[in-house]
């Protein structure tokens, strides 16, 4: 088993954990409310705070801002209490959450809403004090963010906002998306399942939408708006605990973006997968990464900084965009359905094996990569559809009646491997941060607010329930049983 630690540290790890009234980090032994002094700094490989070395038991939670704010700009707050309480009493001590959404004109089926930034510079103030809220009570649980500025998919507006503000709301080919307001509908306005745009029909190529979103990278005006969402949000004053955004260790990580990807695009992709980049220096890619870093760098000297980088470009590409002095650490996405390793449909033994094969090569392989520029890595997103094989002859594919013990298994095999990572001293790995948190949130109940937004643990722009977690699933309780060892190790080597 993954989970194998010496019994009597594990005990003593679980009932300090049930005792404590909320989550707590793996080298303190109560809850406590993160001091707006205590910053996490690199150290070599690992993180460390004021108490010592610092492992990450993350999950996304991208929604919060939203989430928390007042019912009459589409949140839902005793939802947002809830959820946060049910992730700290699992021990988790970090949130990756959304400090950027972007409108458009016209309402648009695949996004956040309502966005916090409505168009150049015009801000909704419920929005964000919704993100007040969410590290105001992060910040009571003992909770660190990451908190990310920008985004290369279509879900929060992101990089392809930017391009069509800057070229007169030029129109946006959006990729194929789901759309929630789509037939199927059920009986009840507002439950429907909807369904995804057909590429050829009222879609565009994936590549055509990755080509648009990244002339972010060289468009003047989109970069100097965007460093303006960067300034405000860094000078933000939470409205509920009266910190500066930039001065509050709640916030450990300023991201620059979600998944930024490479601008110059291969003849051919390398490695057994196909999924690998060949060297690209002049990439523009990389030059945003360095300025941008720099950028935040100066103005919060105190927070980390990452790129949010997914790590499957190889290696070239991994230690290209994260060899910076202004880049903290590392982070890698593992994706094996989306990069067509495993098939979710596929109840075969064959195709679980192989994303379990694929998993520990890639953290074992990032781990390496990480380690030779001397950074940290965290691996801050994955995840695995439940056995939806179950559910093909049911009137939606994402039911949350089908069974995970797929999902289980993979969930204890790839967080396993960088907790072994982070226990060898060679290794690099930092923490692990499934996608993503949906908590109380079902399909089956699901009803859209008056914004069209069900808020689901998968974005609007991908079918709700897919790589959901939630509240009840095995899988918050391997994240659980991955902190308790995690805080056994570290008591028993002397980190606390």
């Amino acid at each position: 088993m993954m989970f194998s630690k010496s019994a009597r540290l594990l005990a003593t790890a679980f009932a300090v954990a049930s005792a404590a009234p909320y989550g707590w980090g793996p080298h303190h032994g109560k809850h406590h409310e993160i001091a707006a002094d205590d910053f996490v700094e690199t150290d070599g490989l690992r993180l460390k705070d004021n108490a010592g070395t610092v492992y990450l038991t993350g999950l996304n939670y991208w929604s919060c801002l939203n989430l928390a704010a007042d019912d009459s700009a589409g949140g839902n707050h005793t939802r947002f209490i809830t959820e946060l309480d049910q992730m700290a009493a699992k021990g988790v001590n970090h949130l990756r959450i959304m400090a950027a959404s972007e409108g458009a004109p016209t309402w648009q089926p695949f996004r956040m809403h309502p966005a916090l930034m409505q168009s150049p510079g015009d801000y909704n103030e419920d929005i964000f004090v919704g993100l007040d809220r969410c590290l105001a009570e992060m910040s009571k649980r003992g909770m660190r963010a990451t908190m990310t500025l920008n985004n290369e998919w279509q879900w929060s507006g992101g990089f392809a906002q930017y391009v069509s503000w800057a070229n007169d709301n030029s129109e946006i080919p959006y990729p194929s998306s789901w759309n929630l307001s789509a037939p199927p509908q059920r009986e009840v306005p507002g439950t429907g399942w909807g369904n995804c745009t057909v590429e050829g029909v009222d879609a565009a190529p994936y590549d055509n939408f990755t080509e648009y979103a990244n002339r972010f990278y060289t468009n003047e005006q989109a970069q100097e708006w965007y460093r303006c969402h960067i300034d405000k949000v860094l000078n933000r004053v939470n409205t509920v605990n009266g910190r500066k955004y930039k001065e509050d260790a709640t916030i450990m990580t300023w991201q620059l973006a979600n998944e930024p990807q490479n601008a110059i695009v291969p003849d051919e992709f390398l490695g057994e997968y196909s999924l690998e980049l060949p060297p690209a220096p002049s990439d523009p890619l990389f030059a945003w990464v360095e300025s941008t870093s720099a950028y935040i760098k100066a103005a919060a000297p105190h927070q980390l900084v990452n790129v949010g980088f997914e790590g499957k470009q190889g290696k070239w590409y991994y230690q290209k965009v994260h060899n910076y002095s202004t880049i903290d650490y590392g982070t890698t996405h593992c994706w094996v359905q989306n990069w067509g390793i495993y098939d979710m449909l596929n109840s075969s033994e064959a195709n679980l094996e192989a994303a379990k094969t694929f998993a520990k090569g890639f953290i074992a392989n990032s781990s390496e990569w990480s380690a030779e520029i001397g950074k940290p890595v965290f691996l801050e997103e994955f995840g695995m559809a439940r056995n939806n094989w179950e559910n093909e002859d049911k009137e939606y594919t994402y039911l949350s009646s089908a069974g995970t013990s797929n999902k289980d298994e993979y969930f204890e095999t790839i967080i396993g491997a960088a907790m072994e990572k982070f226990k060898d001293p060679a290794g690099s790995y930092t923490g692990s941060c499934p996608w993503a948190y949906g908590g109380i949130y079902r399909p089956e109940t699901q009803h859209a607010n008056e914004f069209g937004d069900v808020w689901a643990g998968d974005p609007p722009h991908e079918s709700p329930g897919w790589y959901d977690l939630y509240d009840t699933d095995e899988a918050m309780n391997i994240v659980h049983r991955q902190q308790l060892e995690i805080a056994a190790f570290l008591r028993g080597n002397g980190h606390w």
